[in-house]
């Protein structure tokens, strides 16, 4: 079944593709990764719409449609890269190795070519030593140095506390050790 370029079942399908494209890139978006494949899809749209488009405004609308369409695929590519790189940047590898860029070694360039250093991260484990602690003064929230929310905390209450934070708030005379 051939559509003609511009009947009214044509336009319906590229209407209702841009629609279908956008909501799977809203999709994409929400789950925090854009597959290749939707970039492709939307570089086919750009292409279908900037193709023989017809005359007057709604030509005009095609290729505004098409300039859009080309300007958001040109921005998800340059995100995704930097995506990529920043997962192998922080997964050990070193910048200059994912940028591809060249050493110079004596009068000739090489292209590095070193595969990047696989690091395996272990969980932080729960080992930071707590002690409990009883609040002379009121104390507002504060982060601990094992990175969880404490408090607020009104004079007289009790707490189990990083001993880091213990300490200062002692020698504050802020809290007193009930117990190391």
């Amino acid at each position: 079944m051939n559509i003609h370029k511009h009947s009214p079942k044509h336009k319906r399908f590229l209407t209702a593709r841009y629609d279908e494209i956008m909501r799977l890139l809203h999709a994409s978006l929400a789950e925090g990764k854009i597959p290749p494949s939707l970039i492709e899809e939307i570089e086919k749209l750009e292409k279908k719409l900037a193709e023989n488009p017809p005359a007057g405004i709604e030509g005009k609308v095609y290729m505004l449609a098409a300039d859009v369409l080309r300007d958001l695929r040109i921005e998800l590519e340059k995100a995704s890269k930097i995506n990529e790189i920043f997962r192998s940047v922080a997964y050990g590898a070193s910048l200059d190795l994912i940028l591809g860029r060249r050493e110079k070694h004596g009068s000739k360039e090489e292209k590095i070519i070193e595969k990047p250093a696989t690091k395996e991260y272990l969980p932080i484990k729960d080992e930071i030593h707590k002690v409990l602690v009883t609040f002379k003064t009121p104390v507002s929230r504060f982060v601990g140095v094992d990175m969880k929310v404490y408090g607020p905390f009104s004079e007289g209450d009790i707490a189990f506390i990083p001993l880091e934070n213990a300490k200062v708030l002692r020698d504050r005379e802020v809290v007193e050790v009930v117990e190391e």
